[in-house]
């Protein structure tokens, strides 16, 4: 062994000790998940489009995206379903949009107190009624409260007893049926009528592919996008595959959500809402892309319900440990007719999408599935929980960092090539004692590292990944006994 200390030369006499930190073992790295929220900001947010921006705080947050702004939204679901979820913005511009409208018209004077407000998915934002109020009166006090609550997702406008809410953000899926605001006035006031809402849809599409293209070269383990339209779902699986490609090797998972509805055919229904969500599933198949679904109605958006989903995703610090019934505070839960029944479960499941039910009170979890079902057309279950590929994006991590510290900078000595096997092994040998990996004593005859004989300066690992999976069932048979 050739001794070459790092200690610049002295004629002084004495002893002089250098430290070298990367002699043992590297150890693995942090498994931190930075989580991406790509939306749409109000008019008072000050982040630009397509410029990727850390936030720190709920006040920064504001600052950047506005109050009531989709982004918003998704960052205060985010943070409900787990407030340390390292979290940056993403906007985007909605091409050719406008924002939507909803309007109604309150009439009569009040005979008694009460009450008049406007609910959007579940929330209600109320004024007092007096009792000989009148409707033009009401309808301004009500549209100076609604512009006092900054979370609402809209501003209001009264004008001869009429309010008018217009979204703060742009984009037809804002006001979409399912996923999108749901909006509608009510009066309990005697003698005052809310008339009915008319909706007026926003305009514009959303495109990911420019916003994506700005953010390739940065690393977010979590990207979450507000809406689950093919188009975007596509673009979105395009930056996966390239980020997580070998010379990238920034592997990333994306979550969407989804509130699915039957198709219907006059009263004639065509294919049920657990059918349409899992047929979107099947029509992606790919293992990075994540859809949750809830079914018909629920008091969230699907932006919101993904943002959720996103940050349970990243409290999950060991990659191959299952969510199955882990809950996603803050959000909503369905109806007892919005319920998914088992066989319902199950078709989404088989389909690649994550069922979304209550238990205890709280939206949870019934599965992390990935979309990926099937392989050349045939049933595949490899890369069909979401553990499997986290599990090897860490592995890899590891493997990176161990190779940057220990084999930066070498020559191809006689060595070389059972050094680096060495220190696969070890990476493996950690991760298995974290019980991430398993059996690698059984694999070890499958660890070969040899340099290339066609490329110059080039060394080639063979690297067995045994992941360990997660405990999704147990089947049992009680047997009677009399």
């Amino acid at each position: 062994m050739n001794l070459s200390p790092n200690i610049p030369e002295t004629k002084i006499p004495g002893s002089y000790t250098a430290y070298n930190y990367y002699a043992g073992p590297n150890g693995l790295p942090a498994n931190i998940q930075k989580v991406l929220l790509i939306g749409d900001k109000s008019s008072a947010g000050s982040i630009a489009a397509f410029r990727p921006t850390e936030v720190a705080t709920e006040q920064d947050a504001i600052a950047l995206a506005g109050a009531g702004s989709v982004l918003m939204q998704m960052y205060k679901a985010a943070k409900k379903a787990w407030k340390y979820a390292q979290i940056s913005f993403l906007c985007y511009n909605v091409a050719g949009g406008s924002a939507a409208t909803w309007a109604f018209t309150l009439t009569g004077n009040a005979t008694a107190a009460g009450q008049v407000g406007v609910e959007c998915n579940g929330v209600q934002i109320v004024t007092g009624v007096a009792k000989t109020d009148a409707a033009a009166d009401i309808a301004t006090a009500l549209a100076a409260e609604i512009n006092n609550t900054p979370d609402a997702p809209f501003t209001a406008e009264a004008s001869s007893g009429t309010i008018t809410l217009t979204a703060k953000c742009k984009g037809a899926y804002v006001s979409t049926a399912a996923g999108g605001l749901n909006v509608s006035g009510f009066s309990t006031a005697t003698g005052v009528t809310a008339g009915s809402t008319t909706a007026t849809a926003g305009v514009g599409t959303v495109n990911l592919q420019t916003a994506l293209a700005f953010v390739f070269a940065e690393r977010y383990h979590i990207i979450v996008s507000p809406v689950n339209d093919r188009t975007n779902l596509g673009y979105l699986k395009v930056h996966l595959e390239a980020a997580a490609a070998p010379l990238e090797q920034r592997g990333q998972r994306a979550i969407c959500g989804m509130v699915a509805t039957p198709t219907m055919d006059g009263t004639t229904l065509v294919s049920g809402a657990a059918t349409n969500a899992a047929n979107e599933g099947k029509y992606h198949n790919y293992e990075r892309i994540h859809i949750a679904a809830v079914k018909n109605k629920l008091n969230a958006t699907a932006w919101e319900i993904a943002a959720g989903l996103g940050a349970i995703f990243a409290s999950n610090s060991k990659p191959n440990v299952p969510m199955n019934s882990v809950a996603i505070p803050g959000l909503a839960t369905p109806a007892l007719e919005d319920k998914w029944s088992g066989e319902e479960q199950d078709l989404l499941l088989n389909g690649g999408v994550i069922p979304l039910v209550e238990e205890d009170g709280q939206l949870c979890i019934v599965r992390a599935v990935t979309t990926r079902t099937k392989n050349s057309g045939s049933e595949w279950n490899k890369l069909n929980d979401t553990g499997v590929i986290a599990s090897l994006d860490y592995f890899r991590e590891a493997i990176l960092s161990t190779h940057k510290v220990k084999f930066k900078n070498k020559v191809i000595h006689a060595l070389l090539a059972d050094a680096i096997n060495e220190e696969n092994k070890k990476v493996a040998e950690d991760l298995e004692k974290e019980e991430i990996l398993r059996y690698i004593k059984e694999y070890e005859d499958q660890f070969v590292t040899q340099e290339s004989t066609n490329v110059p300066g080039r060394m080639l690992c063979q690297i067995p990944a045994p992941v360990v999976p997660g405990l999704n069932q147990i089947y049992s048979t009680i047997d009677l006994y009399l």
